[in-house]
C-alpha cells in the first residue's frame, strides 16, 4: 500500500527553492510506499512563488501562510524564510501538527532557538533542521570514520567556511547585513553550517575560548523592492552593516579536544567552501566540499613507513546517501551541494513515513546556536564563555 505525503513549501527565495528541489527530486529513493506530492510554494511575493511553483512542479502558489495551515490534506511542510521571520511563523507552523522540516538556523538567539526547540518537542509530529552538508557522503564518512576510532581520539580540529557572496561592496544591503534582522552575520549564516559539521565530526563544543568578528564591507546600497539573493544593486541610498565579515573562533570540546573555527563571507574566489579537518592519537582525517566527492584518512602505522601516508578516498555506493541521490551508482561520479538537499529531505520523508524523528532535530539547531551565543558574548567581552 502506497502513503501518500503532500508536501508544501513555505518561503519561495534561495533556501525554499532548494527545498522545492530537494522535494522533486526526492523520490528518487524514498521507500516505495511513499508517494511525494508537490503540493504548494507560500510566499508573500505571489508571483515569486508562483514562478517556483512552475519550475519544480508544485501544483500551486500563493501567499496565505494561515489558509495553507488550516488545509487537513497538506501532510507536511518545509519552512525556509528569513532568519528573523522563524520566530513568527514557525510557532503555528509547529503547533498545526503538520510535519515540519526547517531551514537553518530556528532563530536568532539561544532564547528563540530554544523557545522553538520546546514547541517542536511538544509536537507528536516529525520535525527536523535542514543541516545539509551533514548528508554529503564525504563528510558522512570522515565522522563514521572518527566514530569507529580510526584516527584514535581526537585533540586538534579545525572548521572552516569560505564564501564570496558578500564580497561586492555593491552588493544589496539585505537582511543578512542586519544584526537584528539576522541575529549574526558571517558567524551564523555560513557558521551554522560550519559548528554544525564540527560537532558532528568531533562532538560538542563546550566553550569559546576566543572570538574575533570583524565588519570590512561597512555600508551597502539599499535593495530594490523585491530583490533575491546576494546581486547588486544600482541603489544610490545606501545603510550600515551592523553584523560581521569574518569571524575566527577559538573552542574547546566536552572530550578535551581544541579547535578552531575560520568563517568568511568575502572570500574572493572561494564561492562556497566548508570543511573540516581532525587530528587524533592514531592519525587525521578531513573534508572539504569545494571537492565534495572525496575525503582524505590517514592511519598511522597501517602499513610499512616508506609507503604510509594519506589516503584521498572517491566517495561511492558504501558511503551514506551516496546511492540515493548520484546519477549513477558508482564511485567516482561525485555528489554535491544540490545532492545534499535531495538527500535530507529524503531522510525527512523517510522519518514522516516510520514516525522516527531526525538525526538533525531542533536540539541539533539549538546546540549549534548556543555556539554562535557564546561566540558573540566572548567578541563582545574577551573573555571565554562556557557553553
Amino acid at each position: 500500500m502506497t502513503t501518500p505525503i503532500r508536501v508544501a513549501v513555505i518561503g519561495a527565495g534561495m533556501a525554499g527553492q532548494a527545498h522545492a528541489f530537494g522535494y522533486r527530486t526526492a523520490s528518487m529513493a524514498v521507500s516505495s510506499s511513499i508517494a511525494v506530492e508537490l503540493d504548494s510554494i507560500v510566499d508573500p511575493n505571489v508571483p515569486l512563488a508562483e514562478s517556483v511553483a512552475a519550475r519544480y512542479g508544485f501544483a500551486r502558489a500563493s501567499g496565505d501562510i494561515d489558509a495553507l495551515l488550516e488545509r487537513e490534506d497538506i501532510d507536511a511542510i518545509s519552512v525556509a524564510l528569513p532568519n528573523f521571520l522563524h520566530v513568527d511563523v514557525l510557532p503555528k507552523v509547529l503547533r498545526s501538527g503538520k510535519h515540519v522540516f526547517a531551514e537553518k538556523p530556528i532563530g536568532r538567539t539561544v532564547a528563540e532557538a530554544s523557545a522553538l526547540q520546546a514547541l517542536a518537542e511538544e509536537s507528536a509530529a516529525v520535525t527536523g533542521v535542514g543541516f545539509s552538508f551533514r548528508r554529503l557522503p564525504g563528510l558522512a564518512a570522515l565522522a563514521q570514520a572518527v566514530a569507529d576510532g580510526r584516527i584514535g581520539d581526537v585533540h586538534t580540529v579545525r572548521g572552516w567556511y569560505y564564501a564570496d557572496y558578500a564580497a561586492d561592496p555593491a552588493g544589496a544591503l539585505s537582511w543578512r547585513y542586519s544584526q537584528e534582522q539576522s541575529g549574526g552575520g558571517a558567524v551564523l549564516d555560513i557558521g551554522s553550517h560550519a559548528i554544525d559539521a564540527v560537532q558532528f565530526v568531533a562532538g560538542a563544543i563546550d566553550r569559546v575560548d576566543n572570538a574575533t568578528l570583524r565588519t570590512v564591507i561597512g555600508e551597502r546600497p539599499k535593495p530594490a523592492a523585491g530583490a533575491i539573493g546576494h546581486g547588486a544593486s544600482a541603489s544610490a541610498e545606501h545603510g550600515p552593516v551592523t553584523n560581521d565579515d569574518i569571524a575566527l573562533l577559538s573552542v574547546g570540546f566536552e572530550s578535551g579536544a581544541v579547535g578552531h573555527i575560520e568563517l568568511s563571507r568575502i572570500a574572493q574566489g572561494v564561492p562556497n567552501a566548508l570543511g573540516v579537518e581532525v587530528f587524533g592519537t592514531k592519525g587525521h582525517a578531513s573534508f572539504d566540499s569545494i571537492s565534495a566527492g572525496e575525503f582524505t584518512v590517514f592511519e598511522a602505522g597501517l602499513t610499512d613507513a616508506p609507503y604510509n601516508g594519506p589516503r584521498r578516498i572517491f566517495t561511492g555506493p558504501e558511503h551514506p546517501y551516496f546511492k540515493d541521490v548520484a546519477a549513477m551508482p558508482g564511485g567516482g561520479v561525485g555528489t554535491g551541494y544540490a545532492e545534499a538537499f535531495t538527500a535530507e529531505i529524503q531522510e525527512f520523508l523517510r522519518c514522516v513515513g516510520t514516525g522516527a524523528q531526525m538525526d538533525t532535530d531542533f536540539g541539533k539547531a539549538t546546540a549549534m546556536m548556543q555556539v554562535v551565543g557564546a561566540a558573540l558574548e566572548s567578541s563582545r567581552t574577551g573573555a571565554r564563555v562556557s557553553i
